[in-house]
């Protein structure tokens, strides 16, 4: 029992994107264990496992912190295997929020259900401020998503009601699938007599950061979601 337990553990999966140097891994690290790491460079994506309770409930987290953004090589693949996106920008770099701009766009673009919260990082820097509130409040309602101007540095309790919102969100859209799914396989279980299910592999637990292999992390879901996208714009 215990093992199947864990074996049906839900998972959410959120990726972080941003221009480089905006706090992408400090805001992961600053949420999932209330530390600040000031100085974090990688050349390489990052995968953040850590069990939470959410609304006491076990929730196994994944959040992948794609090292550079460059919008001429935008990240699909974390797009597409996420459930969830944050967009990060520097209130003090007009250059990051013209990123952010144009990759809320391509998200958009992608997948335009994605729950996702657009992020101004640094706003204990208000006296380089080169970003008005307003222009990012203004981004996130074109862009229908969630806005929050934070301090990672300071440690902005917004940080964590954030994250909170956007796994809740995400909570909302698996339930709505797997009573849909359910009911769709109990019906063919009827009609054919198969009420086999196929296991779910085991996950890591607790808080652990590993490198991305893009190939294994992404390669089934990417496939997957691309299918279904294609499926969907053909109709």
């Amino acid at each position: 029992m215990k093992t199947e337990d864990k074996n049906n553990m839900p998972k959410v999966r959120i990726a972080v994107i941003g221009k480089s140097n905006v706090g992408k891994s400090a805001l992961t690290v600053r949420y999932l264990t209330r530390r600040y790491i000031g100085e974090y460079r990688s050349n390489t994506d990052l995968l953040y496992r850590q069990t939470l309770t959410v609304n006491n409930s076990a929730l196994e987290v994944e959040i992948v912190d794609v090292c550079s953004c460059d919008i001429q090589a935008f990240p699909e693949e974390a797009i597409y295997w996420a459930d969830a996106c944050v967009v990060v920008y520097d209130i003090t770099c007009r250059d990051s929020f013209n990123q952010a701009t144009d990759m809320l766009q391509r998200v958009l673009q992608l997948r335009n259900q994605i729950p996702r919260v657009l992020l101004g990082n640094k706003a204990d820097l208000e006296h380089l401020r080169q970003i008005e509130e307003i222009e990012g409040r203004t981004l996130a309602i074109q862009n229908n998503c969630q806005f929050h101007e934070v301090s990672v540095a300071e440690n902005s309790p917004v940080i964590y009601s954030a994250f909170d919102t956007i796994l809740n969100e995400c909570r909302s859209v698996q339930s709505t699938q797997k009573t849909r799914k359910f009911s769709v396989s109990k019906m063919f279980g009827t009609l054919i007599g198969n009420t086999n299910s196929k296991g779910i592999a085991p996950t890591n637990q607790g808080g652990t950061v590993v490198v991305c292999h893009k190939s294994d992390l992404y390669k089934s879901r990417v496939i997957r979601r691309r299918q279904n996208f294609t499926a969907t714009a053909s109709l």
